[in-house]
């Protein structure tokens, strides 16, 4: 697991260390360097997938994958003299690794680096083929998807969009595909003698059971071929008027949330998913519920990195360190949130951790107040 991100010189930041936990969650106003974390890492991922990193010691900047950071004038920070960009990052296992990216030439859209520590970075989970990333800019509903996606130069197994996924779940109902986690089967499959643990674990039943209590009402995900190359995706509402709906004729949040809950329900303990903006066009309840579904995989040995805007993501967290009544508890070290804010003249970081009890350590200014600022103006 990744203890610990440094960053030198890296867009934003001069030199800023981030501790990470099982869950580690950044929030905060816009253009603090949220996503600029997350970018560090998805620059070393798209290098190592395209031979860069491990066989020619240089990073490939732009890039129509994980992340385009256009030219080394972009990568580093404005004020660094000299121009060497440094990440470096620290795992559980207290090793340390270091990339030091040559920056000098602004137009370059590959940088040379040199490199401090062992080969044993090669094991990290961002490096493995089970890494996972959500991008913000997921693909929303469609008349059909590719079953093959060859327009991105590197994707994962969901594609960065989530554009893989419905392929993805058909060929798991084929496969008879079970959960990566015993542990994060839905509640509501019951282990009985007519539902064995086998059938119990499949992912495709926890998909829909998932999906189904995340957005509040009955509902299956179905795949089906739409010709050769292409498969169709739609959605049986119990209640609803007709027995299937394109993809195309519901809301937004359907498809948008479906990647996310299937990255975790693939997950073994040892993997690292990156997901941005899970809340994504989904109702106050259903944000909190995708919160406590991520802490769930972080409690059996997935680490998990969420850059959110969303307060209900972050308590349905906080309501699973307390204990909850049907999908069990986390332990209070699992979560950890880096709040980015600019209050006046004062920019910086937070990092607030969960008690016990579900308290946060602390409520700065800024930090999801803004209901009760709001409150204030009304009652006058």
């Amino acid at each position: 697991m990744i203890t610990r991100i440094e960053l030198k010189n890296f867009k934003i930041f001069e030199e800023e260390p981030f501790d990470l936990a099982a869950l580690t969650l950044f929030t905060g106003i816009n253009g603090m360097g949220k996503s600029s974390v997350i970018q560090s890492l998805l620059l070393l991922k798209q290098s190592f997938m395209s031979k860069q990193l491990q066989y020619e010691s240089t990073v490939e900047l732009e890039n129509n994958g994980f992340v385009d950071l256009e030219n080394c004038e972009e990568l580093c920070n404005k004020k660094a003299s000299p121009k060497i960009v440094e990440i470096t990052i620290e795992n559980s296992d207290q090793k340390s690794y270091k990339w030091s990216i040559d920056a000098t030439n602004p137009p370059k859209k590959t940088a040379k680096f040199s490199f401090t520590g062992d080969n044993s970075y090669k094991d990290e989970a961002l490096f493995k083929d089970s890494f996972q990333y959500l991008t913000a800019e997921r693909i929303g509903p469609r008349k059909s998807y590719d079953k093959v996606v060859t327009t991105k130069s590197h994707n994962t197994i969901l594609g960065i969009q989530g554009e893989k996924t419905p392929a993805f779940i058909q060929t798991a109902i084929s496969e008879n595909a079970v959960i990566g986690i015993e542990a994060l089967m839905h509640p509501s499959l019951k282990v009985t003698e007519r539902s064995p643990l086998d059938d119990s674990r499949l992912l495709y039943r926890n998909i829909n059971a998932w999906l189904s209590d995340i957005l509040g009402r009955p509902i299956t995900a179905k795949v089906s071929d739409e010709g050769k190359d292409k498969v169709r995706l739609t959605f049986s509402i119990k209640g609803g008027q007709g027995e299937d709906f394109s993809a195309l004729q519901v809301g937004f949040g359907f498809s948008f949330c479906l990647p996310v809950i299937v990255a975790p329900l693939i997950a073994k303990p040892g993997d690292l998913i990156i997901i941005e903006n899970p809340e994504a066009h989904l109702h106050p309840s259903a944000q909190s519920k995708i919160g406590m579904l991520l802490a769930l995989a972080a409690q059996n040995g997935v680490q998990v990195i969420v850059e959110t805007h969303s307060d209900h993501v972050i308590n349905g967290i906080r309501v699973m360190v307390k204990g909850h009544d049907i999908y069990g508890k986390v332990e209070s070290n699992i979560p950890k949130i880096h709040f980015f804010y600019q209050h006046e003249n004062e920019v910086g970081r937070r990092v607030l951790t969960v008690g016990p009890s579900g308290k946060l350590s602390g409520w700065p200014t800024g930090f999801f107040d803004e209901w009760e600022k709001n409150l204030r103006k009304l009652i006058g």
